[in-house]
């Protein structure tokens, strides 16, 4: 903010000095009085009494050299004035052949220096427009400050800048939506808890009452409220570790080895029924990101590509110097507009709140979600991050 202060103060001020040195000319040039020749008394009389004194004489027009200027304001019964050896002389048109000079005149006033005058103008003119522009420039770096602040940690902002600054409106503004923000958010993860702990509590009772009738109905439908449960325990799961992983801090992104996120996803899904094969990168390629959060959003691109993937499901990673692309493919039915994708139970279902999810983690790690046909023959999601911290 303070290089931001600087630029615009500079500019500010030479477009001031710019616009009053402009004026100035334009006022010497249309508005200043015609130049007068007046002489000093003192230098009448001084003249008189030296050693060459000023006298009157007549000059022939042939012996002295004029531009038609200056002629043009001879003929126009004009006085000129011109210097010879420090001294000043006189010149008037006399008639039709001749000149009549008066000189020499010593005139040697002494100059006025009015280059402090200028300086002092000029210094006060920046010393005021100082003044003026740095209480708000100051509010300005204190509300980028806790905007920032907000950012990576939701709380409500002080509203500490006086009412007659500038910047008030912006800063009452500033604090009455981070007040708003942090009541939604404060919801939000207050529901995130009541749902993730109640809803737990009517599915244990179902899988009670599953158990006890367990052999009393088919099989398949028994599977299938167990596999429904689950898909419910998963989801609560999830909604409240990503409730409880909103909060932002310095820290939230960090060098991460990307051996180091598939080692853990391949230990979480080996031994499945459908096999997941990963594809490690070199041991040397890093990322910032977040683990918990990177490795919980993918988990739930694997767990959509398990639920539709009939034989296997692939996992890889291109990168180059600007970016990673994390791919998850499996060899289900893909991606079809013309009929909804279904899963390998023959049932439609969605990303969901997965879905949400995944997109709200790439979101904050500066990355992009995209989808796309697969190499095996199904569907590929696809997650791409920045390398780097932007």
């Amino acid at each position: 903010m303070h290089s931001h202060f600087i630029r615009f103060y500079l500019f500010i001020l030479l477009a001031v000095f710019a616009l009053v040195f402009s004026f100035g000319q334009l006022y010497s040039q249309f508005y200043a009085p015609p130049v007068q020749y007046n002489i000093p008394v003192e230098s009448v009389f001084s003249a008189q009494k030296s050693d060459n004194p000023a006298t009157f004489r007549y000059i022939h027009k042939s012996n002295i050299q004029l531009s038609s200027e200056l002629r043009s304001q001879l003929k126009n019964q004009q006085t000129i004035a011109y210097a010879v050896n420090e001294q000043m002389y006189y010149l008037r048109n006399h008639d039709q052949n001749r000149y009549i000079q008066w000189g020499p005149v010593d005139i040697s006033p002494e100059s006025v220096d009015d280059n402090y005058l200028i300086l002092f103008f000029y210094s006060g003119l920046a010393i005021v427009f100082l003044l003026l522009m740095w209480p708000m420039f100051r509010d300005l770096s204190f509300l980028q400050k806790c905007a920032i602040e907000f950012g990576e940690n939701p709380q409500a902002q002080p509203l500490t800048i006086r009412k007659k600054s500038t910047v008030y409106p912006l800063a009452h503004a500033l604090y009455t939506m981070s007040s708003r923000l942090v009541e939604f958010v404060t919801l939000q993860r207050d529901i995130a808890k009541i749902i993730a702990h109640e809803v737990r509590t009517p599915l244990a009772r179902m899988k009670f009452v599953l158990k006890r009738v367990e052999g009393k109905i088919e099989d398949k439908h028994l599977q299938r409220m167990l596999m429904d449960i689950a898909e419910l325990e998963t989801l609560a799961t999830d909604y409240m570790t990503f409730s409880r992983s909103q909060q932002l801090d310095p820290d939230y992104l960090q060098p991460l080895g990307l051996q180091t996120i598939l080692c853990n996803l391949e230990n979480k899904y080996r031994n499945l029924d459908t096999p997941v094969y990963f594809r490690f990168p070199e041991p040397t390629i890093e990322v910032f990101a977040n683990q918990t959060q990177l490795e919980l959003a993918l988990s739930n691109l694997l767990n959509n590509a398990l639920r539709y993937a009939q034989n296997q499901v692939q996992v890889s990673i291109d990168c180059d110097d600007n970016a990673v692309m994390f791919h998850i493919d499996d060899d289900g039915p893909g991606f079809d507009a013309d009929r909804p994708r279904t899963n390998n139970q023959g049932t439609t279902t969605g990303f969901g709140l997965g879905l949400y999810i995944v997109e709200s983690i790439v979101k904050r790690h500066n990355g992009e979600l995209s989808k796309s046909s697969s190499p095996i023959g199904g569907a590929r999601a696809s997650v791409t991050i920045p390398r780097n911290i932007r």
